[in-house]
């Protein structure tokens, strides 16, 4: 994946031209794009070092894959630095130097020729091709003419300075950075990210303090190198854990909502608990059902949770509606909530099934199979559940208070 940090080391003189061997493997203008983790730091030496004790640490882990990072290989290059001594008394000016540097190892401009089919001045240029480049150390092959017109050997003229190219710096947050980033082949990032986050932990950091680690929260933590070296983690762990903290408020929220518009409805503020039981209901048979099918839980398994509370909530208020109803024509507290089961049983066990069948074309589905399996197997268990436990609680709340239920009548 990319470049990472390093110093800038400036040239020796302002007309001095680099000429690289070789170009470099890795790229430099890249963004992370796996599962990496930013290793902010007050050192870009101390982030080389720290970068490759982590990438060892991503190497020792099962089932990581394509393990990478920002650091790029050094490419060495030579720095052709002209000697203003030795051209001053060859008569030769250092911009005479410079252009012919440019053409051997850049290639210049010419002049600009008007084609028939273009619009805009095509620029000429003359280079060198690069299987007839001229090697630096060479450079007794590449002649300027003096003020006399004499040829005077462009290796008499400059010092060829051995190097390495810059390292770029990469920041994120006003804070030096550096990224190391893998693929899993066959399992979620959660276990390696904990087993990670245990053996990284508190290690030494290059500036001999512990290293700190964070961002496994689900309020974001910023780079701050005050007290030292930080590892924070990103990628797919930081998004999941995004999702499923807005999702968790939406599921709160709607209900919130269910339940004060439940209690407006019902003037009483056990009996909207009563039918709300049937959530947590649902919920048992979700991640058993996960497991049945080989099925990771993911965002869109969120997302059926918080459509299948409005299902199974449904399916408490036609059992209490029919309570009441009951209640209300003079039948007994426990004749009522017998009947009110056994009445209720068919409609309920019909929606339960449209929900299965209509929801099952969806399971073999990459997104919505956790969709699909959340109300599958949330309807299939809270179905089975709620007409037994909520008659039972709403028979004990009665009774509790020693007097009929109804919605202008009850008071909790």
């Amino acid at each position: 994946m990319l470049a990472t940090t390093s110093r800038k080391s400036a040239s020796t003189s302002s007309t001095s031209v680099t000429a690289r061997k070789a170009p470099s493997t890795s790229c430099a203008n890249c963004v992370p794009k796996w599962r990496p983790f930013a290793l902010p730091g007050p050192d870009a030496e101390g982030l080389r070092a720290l970068s490759a004790q982590v990438r060892g640490a991503f190497a020792q882990t099962y089932d990581i894959v394509d393990i990478t990072d920002t650091e790029p290989e050094d490419v060495p290059e030579h720095r052709i630095v002209p000697d203003k001594d030795k051209a001053a008394l060859s008569g030769v000016s250092t911009a005479q130097i410079a252009e012919a540097l440019a053409l051997v190892y850049g290639g210049t401009i010419l002049g600009r020729a008007h084609l028939p089919d273009e619009k805009l001045p095509v620029p000429v240029r003359a280079f060198v091709p690069r299987r007839f480049e001229v090697d630096p150390a060479r450079l007794d092959r590449v002649f300027v003419d003096n003020a006399a017109g004499q040829p005077v050997p462009l290796v008499e003229l400059v010092k060829v300075v051995p190097a390495s190219v810059d390292r770029p710096i990469l920041h994120r947050d006003n804070e030096k950075v550096t990224f190391v980033g893998a693929e899993l082949s066959d399992s979620v990032p959660l276990y390696a990210v904990l087993d990670l986050q245990r053996r990284l932990h508190g290690i030494t950091a290059p500036d001999g303090r512990p290293l700190r680690t964070g961002n496994l929260r689900f309020k974001e933590d910023v780079p701050d190198t005050i007290d030292g070296y930080q590892l924070l983690w990103g990628g797919e762990i930081r998004m999941t854990l995004d999702v499923y903290r807005d999702l968790s408020l939406s599921l709160s929220g709607a209900l919130l909502i269910i339940y004060f518009a439940l209690v407006a409805y019902y003037r009483s503020f056990i009996v909207p608990l009563v039918a709300m039981s049937a959530v947590p209901l649902g919920i048992i048979g979700i991640f058993p059902g996960h497991w049945l099918v080989g099925m990771d839980f993911s965002a869109t398994s969120m997302v059926g949770i918080i459509a299948l509370a409005g299902v199974v909530i449904r399916n408490s208020l036609l059992i209490i509606d029919f309570i009441q109803d009951n209640i209300r024509h003079g039948m007994p507290l426990e004749d009522a909530v017998r009947e009110a089961g056994a009445v209720r049983l068919r409609p309920i066990l019909l929606t339960m099934l449209a929900i299965i069948f209509g929801s099952a074309i969806m399971v073999t589905d990459p997104v919505f199979g956790g969709l699909a399996v959340s109300l599958i197997f949330g309807t299939l268990v809270s179905t089975a559940l709620t007409v037994f436990v909520v008659p039972l609680l709403y028979e004990l709340h009665a009774k509790r208070h020693a007097a009929p239920t109804s919605p202008g009548a009850d008071h909790a």
